[in-house]
């Protein structure tokens, strides 16, 4: 323990990712949110690879998503059982090796006291940011993670390259290289969101470590790494059909119906609703979908102003870190020639500025996608990176904040104690989020007795085939460990996006296959089906639920 010093910042840093991983352990215990069949596909494929030898590459029914979270919770069903509270429990740990990344990257890029307010502002949350922290729905916490592991690495690599060093350093620096190779490769396998932040950090070991990576083991340690990270993505790919590999899905994605879209509507809605939903906007969450039990409000004048009020003040404070970071390097590049510590200010200066050009990066390949034109809020999570670039946002109030117990003028005293308030203002709005959310744990609760309950009376009928909608049938599945095997099926009751198609294979061969809708699916293809047959079908409404029996 005597080679264990840490500071009062280490210390308070610890607490604060302390507590913020206790804040999401209550939440997850009390089964929020409310899970759903997205997360359903992911509990299964961890059973799967837990207790059936699978090895998936992809979430099932997506060839682009990568099974790290099933993985992750594959381990955790050996260590505490199957559950959804386990299942959660491998996301905890992404989220809080998050923290820790963004706490060493702002402290390496900026100063210490900036990290603790960032690790602060992002201990807390919206409904939508602690949702797609807690909830296992692909790659958004993977690439937080990684995202931030790339420009870590990177940024200590170019700050503290020179051209000779000792036999330790050198390890430690051959190390690192394999450690970004390593982490760029998986967080490319688990979501391709992150190749802004992939593509930049390896631009800034480019700029800084060019020599070092003309020599054979440097190279080879961050291909070969990333040749690890990323090979389930290569082996999948290496067999994929025509027009089902990764690169046409992905492509297909971010541009499908966009060809001759006006760009002026990307801009409207990724401003007015994307923006707000990643960055935290606890005010009028905005739900899209009539099957998702999530909280959601009207378009109302008040809300529509209360959006594009925040996504202005982001936007503002953006511009800033922009500014401010360029202006900087700027500096930084005419002194370049002014010795060591000149060069790794530049360096570091370098990397700041290619950080929030990350978020600017990803930020732009979103608006010209697709992906706003049809459900800006949902797929928000697709700019998830932007929180990569808290320490960067955050940056130029801390510079102001910081003077306000210097002796100044009147203007730059209002101007310091004005960010000060600002800093405040936004860790009290994270916080409201979050207290927002624990005032859900009620529904969340009542929302998982339903579906338990509805396991229980389908065990309790017999029914271990059933069809159903998509919303329904892979959370069934999961929730009843299996015991309950659900297909697919469309209003017109089609098979439609089976995610993992044996299910429905399995349900198909049986001829006493049961129908289960909520209410407010099929209801009057279901209703009329069964008036049609009333000698082959019995109806049982059981909360809200249709369940369909053959006599």
């Amino acid at each position: 323990m005597k080679y264990l010093k840490l500071t009062i910042y280490e210390l308070i840093a610890l607490c604060i990712i302390a507590g913020s991983m206790v804040i999401r352990l209550i939440l997850i215990s009390q089964n929020w949110p409310w899970t759903d069949s997205d997360e359903g596909t992911f509990g299964i494929m961890a059973r799967h690879i837990a207790y059936q030898g699978a090895h998936p590459i992809f979430m099932y029914g997506a060839f682009y998503m990568g099974a790290l979270q099933a993985y992750l919770g594959a381990l955790m069903f050996h260590i505490f059982g199957p559950s959804l509270f386990s299942l959660r429990l491998g996301l905890l740990l992404l989220f809080v090796l998050f923290l820790v990344g963004i706490y060493l990257l702002a402290r390496t890029l900026y100063l210490q006291g900036l990290a603790l307010v960032t690790i602060t502002v992002l201990s807390f949350g919206s409904n939508y940011l602690l949702t797609y922290q807690l909830r296992s729905y692909g790659g958004y916490p993977d690439t937080l993670l990684f995202g931030t592991l790339t420009f870590l690495i990177a940024s200590w690599l170019a700050i503290s390259s020179k051209s000779e060093g000792s036999s330790r350093h050198t390890l430690l620096r051959y190390l690192g290289y394999g450690a970004w190779g390593l982490a760029a490769g998986l967080g490319i396998w688990s979501d391709q969101i992150i190749l802004p932040f992939v593509a930049l950090s390896g631009l800034l070991l480019l700029l800084f470590c060019w020599r070092e990576l003309l020599r054979v083991i440097p190279a080879l340690c961050i291909l070969l790494c990333l040749a690890i990270g990323i090979s389930p993505l290569i082996y999948y790919n290496l067999h994929a059909l025509p027009g089902q590999d990764s690169l046409s899905i992905l492509m297909g994605l971010q541009g499908h119906g966009n060809a001759h879209s006006p760009l002026l509507p990307h801009i409207l809605s990724t401003f007015q609703v994307s923006i707000p939903t990643i960055t935290g906007d606890p005010f009028c969450p905005v739900n899209e979908s009539y099957v998702l039990r999530d909280p959601t409000s009207p378009h109302t004048l008040s809300c529509s102003i209360l959006h594009g009020g925040w996504s202005a003040a982001y936007l503002a404070l953006f511009a800033c870190a922009i500014l401010v970071a360029a202006w900087t390097a700027w500096q930084a590049w005419k002194a370049r020639k002014d010795g060591p510590e000149a060069r790794q200010n530049l360096a570091r200066h370098t990397a700041r500025l290619l950080l929030i050009g990350s978020a600017t990066l990803a930020l732009l390949l979103f608006v010209e996608g697709s992906a706003p034109l049809s459900t800006p809020a949902n797929h928000a999570r697709y700019i998830v990176g932007l929180l990569i670039a808290t320490p960067a946002l955050l940056w130029p109030l801390w510079l102001y904040a910081r003077t306000i117990t210097q002796k100044a003028s009147r203007l730059p005293r209002i101007r310091s104690i004005a960010s000060a308030l600002a800093l405040a203002v936004i860790c009290i709005l994270s916080l409201t989020g979050t207290i927002i959310v624990f005032q859900e744990i009620p529904t969340a609760q009542a929302y998982s007795q339903q579906d338990m309950a509805l396991v229980t009376r389908l065990e309790s009928m017999g029914i271990t085939h059933t069809y159903g909608g998509y919303w329904t049938c892979d959370k069934l599945a999961f929730l009843s460990q299996e015991k309950v095997i659900c297909g697919v099926v469309s209003g017109s009751l089609y098979p439609n996006h089976n995610r993992y198609q044996h299910y429905f294979d399995v349900v198909k061969s049986d001829p006493h296959t049961s129908y289960v809708f909520a209410y407010s699916e099929y209801r009057v293809v279901v209703e009329h089906w069964v008036e049609q047959n009333p000698a082959k079908y019995h109806l049982t409404i059981f909360e809200g639920w249709y369940i369909v029996q053959p006599v």
